[in-house]
């Protein structure tokens, strides 16, 4: 069986030009977590002038904190740094969403860090969780390439994971961003990543810019990846990435884990209600498994 983070509310709205309220994204957080995810990010905590979509962060976390369904449902924030570390301490969520990018064009422009410095930071942080209890999801962004730049060193992507289980991340999740991963690619990273970790500490989040995301997923599913990130509506992309579009949908990655007998016990409905909702807010048409919803 396959865990699904359900990052809409964070990842999905953070490079809309449509701000939802605080009161849609509550209501839309209560039909994903409805869903039935595996966890549920909920925002992050960097400043509000670079991602004004979430700037309602400790708003929207206070709301949160006594909500009966997030009883059994890990909620997640991402850190950028020290500052956002000391924001998350203080919101209530369960854990963190850490990133170090891959490649340094993108680290630099993401966080305003070098790879070598941004590894410090993140051991900072990392650090830190761990004296407060607090596990650590490792994103490694950039992990298989950009439009300009090509492929993204394979060598580089793997010292980043060694670094990542020296900090004693709980798992660490290799990141198509701007969706230009192919199946050799996954294969060969995935396969090298699993050599290093065991397979409950081993993720992928797939951006679908060039519609591959589905089948780099199914890659990993036959090298024995289960945990993946996916976005109800397929919503998705970053602020810093010219060009990267959205995530996986979730509801594609679920018919895809049912062809496999890999499908976690979701509800499919509470999911459409939330790819609804969004649509609705959003002004367009999003995807809903292998079809679309006006």
């Amino acid at each position: 069986m396959i865990r699904i983070h359900e990052v809409a509310a964070r990842d999905g709205l953070q490079n809309e030009k449509t701000v939802l309220s605080t009161d849609k994204k509550f209501e839309l957080l209560g039909l994903l977590a409805a869903s039935r995810p595996d966890s549920l990010e909920i925002t992050s905590f960097v400043r509000p002038d670079l991602v004004p979509q979430l700037a309602d962060a400790k708003e929207l976390c206070a709301r949160l904190r006594d909500v009966p369904w997030r009883k059994d449902l890990p909620l997640v924030g991402l850190v950028m740094n020290m500052r956002g570390y000391e924001s998350f301490r203080e919101s209530g969520l369960d854990a963190i969403t850490a990133v170090i990018g891959a490649h340094e064009g993108f680290s630099k422009a993401n966080s305003g860090m070098n790879i070598e410095k941004a590894v410090a930071v993140n051991q900072e942080i990392a650090a830190a969780a761990k004296a407060d209890g607090f596990p650590i999801r490792m994103y490694l962004s950039m992990a298989f390439g950009s439009p300009k730049d090509g492929d993204t060193d394979m060598l580089t992507v793997l010292d980043l994971v060694a670094a990542s289980m020296d900090m004693g991340v709980e798992r660490v999740l290799l990141s198509d961003t701007v969706g230009v991963g192919r199946v050799d690619q996954v294969e060969c990273l995935a396969h090298a990543a699993l050599d290093m970790m065991s397979p409950d500490q081993v993720g992928l989040h797939m951006h679908d810019t060039y519609g591959r995301a589905l089948e780099n997923c199914a890659a990993g599913m036959e090298l024995g990846v289960r945990m993946f990130d996916a976005s109800a509506g397929g919503t998705g992309g970053c602020p810093f990435t010219p060009g990267a579009a959205g995530n996986l949908a979730t509801g594609a990655l679920l018919a895809l884990a049912r062809e496999r007998g890999l499908a976690p016990d979701m509800d499919r409905g509470a999911l459409d209600s939330a790819t609804s909702l969004l649509s609705e807010q959003l002004g367009r048409p999003l995807a809903v498994g292998d079809a679309t919803r006006a």
